[in-house]
């Protein structure tokens, strides 16, 4: 999984809720970002955005906010060019059904970070096999569950979620067996509660592999 600083992209975005895990990031540090008079982004003063530069930002809000490098970005972008169908909705599908943001999203794991150590440390069962491969991408049907529910540490958290309803609409989940299935593909509407982009900038500036 791509990693990289949250506070440099924070700092650059002034955008505090990717749904990252904010609680490490220091409060002061945004105090002092949005004082008023500080000239933290002095030398982009005059800069003028552009289309490109909007491409640019929206590719990178995504490579952060799923985990994954420029490379296998392209890859997925031009997996769904040459796919049927929307591409947009080819990529989103690309980047929700990777087995470590599906983890993510049935609350074994708070980040998607912590779901891809769960993944590599075989916690998780795919069709009642272990699989620890995080950039696997799943089918709709496929059943995830956790390999030795007494190892699972996030048993409140995962309550929480599920009683509150935050389960997304394209994923069933058994609150009592700590499992789960995908009930469908996705498209661009499905995630805009999840995730904040700008779907007229998502295309462009991908090289061919």
């Amino acid at each position: 999984m791509y990693r990289k600083p949250n506070f440099k992209f924070y700092r650059r975005e002034k955008n505090h809720n990717l749904f990252l895990k904010n609680t490490i990031l220091n409060k002061k540090f945004f105090n002092k970002i949005y004082k008023k008079g500080n000239n933290f982004n002095q030398k982009s003063k005059f800069f003028i955005s552009t289309h490109y530069s909007n491409q640019l930002k929206e590719k990178r809000k995504l490579k952060l906010i799923y985990g994954v490098s420029d490379k296998k970005y392209n890859i997925y972008y031009n997996k769904s060019k040459n796919k049927n169908g929307d591409i947009l909705n080819n990529i989103i599908n690309f980047l929700e059904l990777r087995l470590d943001n599906v983890v993510y999203r049935m609350f074994f794991g708070i980040t998607r970070y912590e779901s891809r150590q769960i993944i590599n440390h075989k916690n998780i069962k795919v069709n009642n096999k272990i699989l620890n491969i995080p950039s696997k991408i799943l089918n709709v049907g496929d059943y995830i569950s956790f390999f030795d529910i007494n190892k699972f540490k996030r048993k409140i958290y995962f309550n929480y979620c599920v009683e509150n309803n935050l389960t997304p609409s394209w994923i069933f989940i058994n609150k009592t067996k700590y499992s789960g299935y995908l009930k469908r593909s996705l498209n661009c509407d499905d995630i805009t509660k999840y995730v904040d982009v700008n779907k007229s900038y998502i295309f462009g500036n991908c090289r061919n592999y």
